[in-house]
C-alpha cells in the first residue's frame, strides 16, 4: 500500500508543478526561455537519452543477449561526441525553436512543412515507446491491466507537459535523473546481493552474454552500420536532443552539456546492460521486457520500492515529455503556423490542443502493445530516412551548394521508403525490388536493408535533384 501512496504522490507532484507553470510566454514554453546552465542542460539531455529504451529497453537486451545490449544508449553516447565537436554551438547559435527551423533558414518552408509532419509522425512511435515501459513497469509492480496502467501514465505525462512545456519539463530533469540513477544503483545491489557468491549463479547465463563489443547474437553489422545509421544518427540530427541545446543559455553551455552528457550516458549503459545479465542469472525463462519489473517486484522491500519505481518512471516520463513537447511544438510552428499566420500567443495555444493530438496518437500506438524497442526502431527508421540527410546538409550548405528542391525530394523518397519498408514487413517494397532485386540487397546492405535503404535513397535523391535543379 505505502508504494502505491508513493507513486500516487510522485504523480500528484508532477502534474502540480505542471499547473504551477501553465501561465507563461510562448518563449518559455518552447525553449524555457534559453537561459538555462551546463548542469540543468546536462541532466535534461540524459534525462532525455535514458527515458523507455534505457530503462526496460537495456535491461531487457541485456536479459536477452548480454552486455552487447549497451549498444543501444552506448552508441548514442559516442556520437554526442561529434555533435558536441562540430554541431552543438552551431544548432544553439541558430536561435530557432525547432529543428525544422533549422531546415527552414536553409531551404525555406516548402521544406520545412513536410519534414515537420515527417518528424510528427516518426515521434509519435518514440513516444508510444516509453508510455508502452511506463505502462508495463506498473503492471509488473502491481498486476494491474495493461490498458488501464498504460492510461494512468499516457494522461499523466500528457497532462503535465501540457501545462509545463519545456518549462516544467527541464526544471524536473534534474531530479527525475537523480531519482533514476539512484533506484538503478540500489536496485543492482539488491540484485547481486541475492545472488551472493553461489558457484552456480552463473549457469543460467549463456557465455555468449559475457562477450564485448560483438557476441553470436550481435555482430559487426549491427556495430558498425545498423546501430550507427539509425540509432546514432537521431543523437546528430533529432528534435529532442537539438530541443535540450536550445534551452542553454549560450554556445558555450551548449558544446559544455553535450559532452558531459556523453560521459555519463557511455557508464550507464553498461550498468544497464549488466543488470539484465544478472536478472537473467536470478530470474531465468521470463521475458525479456519483465527482467526489471520482475526485479523490482520480488527483490525490493516495500516502500523503497516505491521510490525506486519513482525513479525508473521519473526517467520514462522525462524522456517523453521532452519528445512530446517537441514533436507538438515542431508540428504547430512548423506544420500549422504557415498555414494559418497568428501572433505567438496564438499559437501557444496551438501548441498545446497540437500536444493533445499527439499525444492521443502515441496513446493509441502504444495501446496496441509493440515492443519497446520495436515501437523506437519504427520512429527512428521513418525520421532518419526522412530528415537527417537534409539537415546534416544544412550546416554546409555553401559547399554542398544542395538545393531546396534536392532537400525537398530527399524527405519525400527517404521518407516514403522508409513508411514503406515498416508496413508489413516492407512486403510492397520486396514486391517493386523482386526477389532478385531483394536477394541483391540483403547481400549488399546486410539483414536490415529496408531500414538502410532509404538513408540511401534520401542521399541519392538529394544530390540529384539538387544537380539537376541548379543546371537548369
Amino acid at each position: 500500500m505505502i508504494d502505491l501512496i508513493i507513486i500516487v504522490g510522485y504523480f500528484s507532484i508532477m502534474l502540480f508543478v505542471g499547473w504551477c507553470s501553465r501561465r507563461q510566454s510562448a518563449e518559455s514554453y518552447w525553449v524555457a526561455e534559453r537561459r538555462y546552465h551546463t548542469s540543468r542542460v546536462t541532466a535534461s539531455l540524459v534525462a532525455t537519452i535514458f527515458g523507455a529504451s534505457s530503462t526496460m529497453g537495456i535491461i531487457g537486451l541485456g536479459y536477452s543477449r548480454g552486455l552487447t545490449g549497451a549498444w543501444w544508449s552506448l552508441i548514442g553516447g559516442i556520437a554526442l561526441i561529434p555533435f558536441g565537436f562540430f554541431l552543438a554551438s552551431r544548432v544553439r547559435a541558430l536561435n530557432v525553436y525547432t529543428l525544422p527551423d533549422i531546415l527552414k533558414s536553409a531551404y525555406g518552408q516548402g521544406v520545412a512543412l513536410p519534414a515537420g509532419l515527417m518528424i510528427a509522425l516518426a515521434w509519435c512511435g518514440v513516444i508510444a515507446a516509453q508510455l508502452i515501459a511506463g505502462g508495463r513497469l506498473l503492471c509488473g509492480i502491481f498486476s494491474l491491466d495493461f490498458q488501464f496502467a498504460l492510461g494512468i501514465v499516457a494522461i499523466v505525462f500528457i497532462v503535465y507537459t501540457f501545462w509545463g512545456g519545456q518549462l516544467s519539463v527541464i526544471r524536473t530533469d534534474f531530479w527525475q535523473l537523480v531519482l533514476f540513477v539512484g533506484g538503478l544503483l540500489v536496485s543492482l545491489s539488491f540484485l547481486v546481493s541475492s545472488l551472493g557468491l553461489q558457484s552456480g549463479i552463473w549457469e543460467q547465463v549463456p557465455s555468449e552474454h559475457l562477450r564485448f563489443p560483438v557476441s553470436t547474437a550481435f555482430g559487426w553489422y549491427d556495430v558498425l552500420v545498423f546501430y550507427p545509421l539509425i540509432v546514432g544518427l537521431p543523437y546528430l540530427v533529432g528534435p529532442d536532443i537539438y530541443s535540450r541545446v536550445l534551452c542553454a543559455k549560450n554556445n558555450q553551455v551548449a558544446r559544455k552539456s553535450v559532452f558531459l552528457a556523453a560521459l555519463v550516458v557511455i557508464p550507464l549503459s553498461f550498468l544497464l546492460a549488466f543488470f539484465g545479465i544478472l536478472a537473467r542469472a536470478k530470474f531465468p525463462g521470463i521475458p525479456a521486457e519483465a527482467a526489471l519489473p520482475e526485479t523490482l517486484s520480488v527483490l525490493i522491500p516495500g516502500g523503497l520500492k516505491g521510490l525506486i519505481v519513482v525513479g525508473f518512471l521519473g526517467a520514462i516520463m522525462s524522456s517523453a515529455d521532452t519528445c512530446l513537447i517537441s514533436a507538438s511544438t515542431i508540428l504547430s510552428l512548423n506544420v500549422i503556423r504557415p498555414l494559418y499566420g497568428a501572433s505567438k500567443e496564438q499559437h501557444l495555444r496551438v501548441t498545446r490542443g497540437a500536444l493533445l493530438a499527439v499525444g492521443g496518437t502515441a496513446w493509441l500506438i502504444a495501446s496496441q502493445q509493440q515492443g519497446i524497442i520495436s515501437s523506437l526502431l519504427l520512429g527512428y527508421t521513418v525520421f532518419v530516412g526522412g530528415v537527417v540527410i537534409p539537415t546534416l546538409a544544412t550546416f554546409y550548405q555553401q559547399r554542398l551548394k544542395m538545393t531546396s528542391a534536392g532537400a525537398l525530394g530527399a524527405i519525400v523518397v527517404g521518407g516514403s521508403a522508409a513508411i514503406l519498408g515498416k508496413i508489413h514487413g516492407g512486403t510492397l517494397v520486396k514486391a517493386v525490388l523482386t526477389s532478385e532485386g531483394d536477394a541483391f540487397l540483403r547481400h549488399v546492405l546486410g539483414p536490415q536493408y529496408l531500414s538502410i535503404l532509404p538513408i540511401i535513397l534520401s542521399l541519392v535523391a538529394m544530390v540529384g535533384v539538387s544537380r539537376i535543379t541548379r543546371s537548369s
